[in-house]
């Protein structure tokens, strides 16, 4: 809108930009509201990205509008894995501790849709001969401690740096012989289950 001398005003206050205590409310009510199960993982790191990229007071709301109060339902807070392959994806609920048991077998962990009930949930894993495979939005955190009896210990971390804003998994494992792979590409994930659809 431009008024007589010239002056160009925007409408509904966007000559006014987005402050830096906007943008950290903001990034709070996403990781509470993530928290509180109304947000999958991937629809959280959607939001924080533009929370942290819009320039305009519209497309800032965009970022936090549209949230439906969604019941958390009941999170399974143990998987056993005697044999074979488990694949857990689509939208589930990860409580603030989950156990999983394999004797020989691997969990395929698509994070992409799950809801965290806590900022910090942690993922503990025995395996005697296992493999855990995990697809995680690019912007979540994973830690992972594992511990084996034939491969001594190794602690990685996969990633962006972690901050109040963001949520983390935390996952510990135990095993005689295993492996863990975390990525963010899909095809890397599992390329036989991809292969497969």
């Amino acid at each position: 809108m431009s008024t007589g001398d010239g002056e160009v005003i925007a409408a509904d206050g966007e000559q006014f930009p987005v402050t830096e205590d906007e943008r950290n409310a903001a990034l709070a009510a996403l990781v509470r509201a993530t928290g509180a199960g109304q947000l999958s993982l991937e629809e959280f790191d959607r939001r924080t990205d533009l929370v942290l990229t819009a320039s305009s007071h519209t497309e800032f709301a965009a970022a936090t509008g549209g949230l439906e109060e969604i019941q958390p339902g009941r999170a399974k807070r143990r998987w056993f894995v005697p044999f074979g392959n488990r694949v857990v994806r689509g939208r589930f609920f990860l409580a603030e501790r989950t156990r999983a048991f394999m004797l020989m077998g691997e969990i395929h962990l698509d994070l992409r849709g799950a809801v965290f009930l806590v900022p910090e949930p942690s993922l503990r894993v025995t395996a005697v001969v296992g493999n855990l495979r995990v697809l995680v939005p690019s912007g979540i955190q994973v830690t992972v401690d594992q511990r084996s009896l034939l491969g001594g210990r190794t602690i990685t971390t996969y990633g962006p740096p972690a901050t109040a804003s963001r949520p983390r998994l935390r996952i510990s494992t135990l095993d005689v012989l295993g492996s863990i792979k975390v990525t963010s590409d899909e095809a890397a994930w599992s390329p036989a289950l991809m292969a497969r659809g």
